[in-house]
């Protein structure tokens, strides 16, 4: 038995993995070292970590849907972007920094937020989807591959550490807290993974997650069902991280939306925490970028307390 971090990431076009993995866990180290100290940072150094890359499957999709992608530059702006935020101390991580941010606008999350359950209502929230986030819409596409094969990339490295008795931390980020969330429900209740059943990781870890739209529960893994089988069983604790103006993440609290766990005790508790992401891409502030959530206190302080425990 060892501790594990499992993190997977979101939508969008996405460098190679080893690019990908190398910015995440540089972001996620200085976070821990700024908020706890060097020791912390060594035994993250130490940890076990996998991350989950499925960037070969969405950057393929979004090609054939007619969208470009500059992986040079992206790589530049993504180094830019932790250099900038490591200049950060922790305390300012604040609205009035954040507020001074060039481009930054509320209006996204505004509209999100106003419009989100009336259009589920009327149907049309999945042509707004598309729209604006079509690798999440194609990740529930029943004529598509696409969703069974980025859940696939999750599946086998989680199943082998839940089957290894590891203490497993599993943060997620965008499309990646739907993949986490389905992958969980499916080793809650499919009978392929009965021998893994009665098994929990310690904490799910969900930063700009659509989890809370309601077009997006609609398409969750157990929604058609009843009573606990609606949820995955297997998350000890439940953390959620929602930015400020994060219009993936406009429902930023999750709590409410799956209040029935806590009752049917299928879950530890559920955590919301609301924080301000001082990620600016391309000159203009990005609250939904991941590096923004990594390098965060919240998130910092809630690895580090995993690690530590």
């Amino acid at each position: 038995m060892a501790k594990r971090l499992i993190m997977i990431h979101g939508r969008n076009f996405k460098p190679q993995a080893d690019v990908l993995e190398e910015n995440w866990f540089a972001a996620t180290r200085h976070g821990i070292e700024r908020e706890h100290g060097a020791h912390a940072a060594i035994a993250f150094d130490d940890l076990e970590k996998d991350m989950i890359y499925y960037g070969d499957y969405s950057n393929e999709f979004l090609i054939k849907e007619g969208r470009t992608y500059d992986e040079a530059a992206d790589v530049i702006d993504r180094n830019n972007v932790l250099h900038t935020l490591k200049s950060y101390d922790g305390f300012e991580f604040n609205e009035h920094n954040y507020n001074n941010l060039p481009g930054m606008t509320p209006i996204k999350e505004f509209l999100a937020d106003a419009f989100a359950g009336i259009l589920s209502i009327f149907g049309v929230a999945d042509n707004l989807i598309a729209a604006v986030a079509p690798d999440m819409k194609h990740y529930w596409n029943p004529d598509a591959e696409f969703g069974s094969d980025v859940r696939w990339t999750l599946t086998e490295p989680l199943h082998d550490a839940i089957v290894n008795n590891d203490d497993i931390m599993l943060v997620s980020h965008s499309l990646g807290t739907l993949i986490a969330y389905d992958v969980l429900w499916k080793f809650s209740h499919y009978a392929e993974y009965q021998h893994i059943r009665d098994r929990k990781i310690t904490t799910l870890l969900t930063m700009g997650s659509p989890l809370g739209d309601e077009t997006v529960k609609q398409n969750l893994k157990g929604a058609g069902a009843s009573g606990p089988r609606c949820y995955p069983t297997n998350i000890g604790e439940w953390i959620n991280v929602a930015a400020e103006d994060d219009y993936i993440s406009h429902d930023q609290r999750l709590e409410n939306d799956y209040q029935d766990m806590i009752d049917y005790g299928l879950v530890d508790s559920i955590t919301d925490h609301r924080n301000y992401n001082l990620s600016v891409r391309h000159g203009k502030s990005n609250p939904h970028h991941a590096t923004g959530y990594l390098v965060h206190p919240v998130v910092a302080n809630a690895i580090a307390d995993w690690l530590q425990s």
